[in-house]
């Protein structure tokens, strides 16, 4: 079992950013008609989701959500030790976006900044990478960027995904805090890399065709459009999710009764209601932001926490949080939340506009 542990070190502000693009699932009744798409909400509980203007990338929404965490911290832009960006919506395919996003925060040259491409398990996953690298330095302040314009990939036309996928961007600092302890367990299973996958435009087959082929859900796709084997997602999210939770209680020697929010990555209201079934969780300690701003993959724990928390300080809030997905991988942590520093969601149509350059001519 692959768990993590970290002292000292803990979640000191988050803030949220989605497009100023409202979307509404009624607005594709012209495309798929009034019985598919009240299917559609009824079996996933999505309503609604905020999708990316054409100029707006990941590391747009990110940057706008960074900015907005710092304008309400007294923490300078130079005392950020380390800066991880999450996403797999790049700007580029080189170099990462996380040097652009540098640039743009005008984070200092000590400061050290990757990219980690994972998507609805990225939360987790970057939170224990982050605390891992101050773990091991002296960094004071990390902080941990995500972004994500999953909606860019779909197919308009795929009446599976097209009305589910939000776009959104996340920044959560990390700092010292003698009290805190997080305890990690990450998993990942290779094997089935093929559940969730778009097949275009990396180095195995860079340029393919665009021809479009009927899949085993009997939607037209073509290779530059995510595919998703809904059946196998779903049986892994019933299955392998609800038991890593318990081997989390299990490891950690806590259960329900010690936590205040059980925050899951927002998939569907279908499968959040089998873990609550499952794990035996009160159905009012699990917040749900899906219905109005879709799956927005790793961002969607930190959205669904600024979502419940960001307008009114509530407190100390003991958390446990859980994300699961594409990979496959998936991983569930716990964390101490000061709901005063967590914030309000903001929209923005900011987009970079010397990121769409000619290199040379400059």
């Amino acid at each position: 079992m692959s768990v993590f542990r970290s002292e000292g070190i803990g979640i000191a502000g988050i803030a949220c950013a989605v497009p100023k693009n409202h979307v509404a699932v009624d607005s594709f009744i012209p495309v798929f008609g009034e019985e598919v798409t009240s299917k559609f909400t009824a079996g996933t509980g999505i309503k609604a989701m905020y999708k990316a203007l054409p100029e707006q990338t990941a590391s747009d929404l990110a940057v706008a959500a960074a900015e907005n965490l710092f304008s309400r911290t007294d923490i300078g832009r130079n005392e950020i030790g380390a800066m991880l960006m999450v996403t797999q919506s790049p700007d580029y395919r080189r170099p990462s976006s996380a040097s652009i996003v540098q640039k743009r925060l005008g984070l200092p040259i000590d400061c050290s900044c990757m990219e980690i491409n994972l998507g609805c398990s990225g939360f987790v996953y970057g939170l224990q990478t982050a605390m891992s690298l101050m773990n091991s330095s002296d960094i004071r302040y990390a902080l941990l960027l995500m972004g994500e314009t999953a909606s860019k990939l779909v197919d308009p036309k795929d009446k599976s995904i097209v009305m589910m996928y939000g776009d959104a961007g996340a920044a959560i600092l990390l700092a010292r805090q003698p009290e805190a302890k997080t305890t990690t367990l990450l998993r990942s299973d290779g094997d089935r890399f093929k559940a969730i996958v778009l097949p275009a435009g990396g180095f195995r087959d860079m340029y393919p065709g665009r021809e479009r082929f009927v899949c085993s859900d009997g939607i037209e796709r073509s290779l530059y459009d995510i595919f998703m084997d809904g059946t196998s997602v779903f049986s892994f999210s019933i299955t392998d999710v609800p038991k890593a939770l318990k081997d989390y209680l299990e490891a950690t020697g806590t259960g329900a009764a010690d936590y205040d929010a059980f925050v899951f990555h927002q998939a569907n209201q279908f499968i959040i209601n089998q873990l609550i079934r499952k794990m035996k969780l009160p159905k009012d300690c699990v917040p749900v932001s899906l219905d109005r701003y879709g799956n927005t993959g790793g961002i969607s724990i930190p959205l669904t926490l600024c979502d419940a928390f960001g307008k009114e300080d509530s407190g100390k809030k003991r958390l446990l949080m859980c994300g699961f997905g594409i990979g496959l991988s998936w991983g569930v942590s716990n964390a101490e939340l000061d709901t005063g520093k967590v914030y309000p969601i903001i929209e923005t149509e900011d987009y970079y506009a010397e990121g769409k350059f000619v290199p040379g001519t400059y």
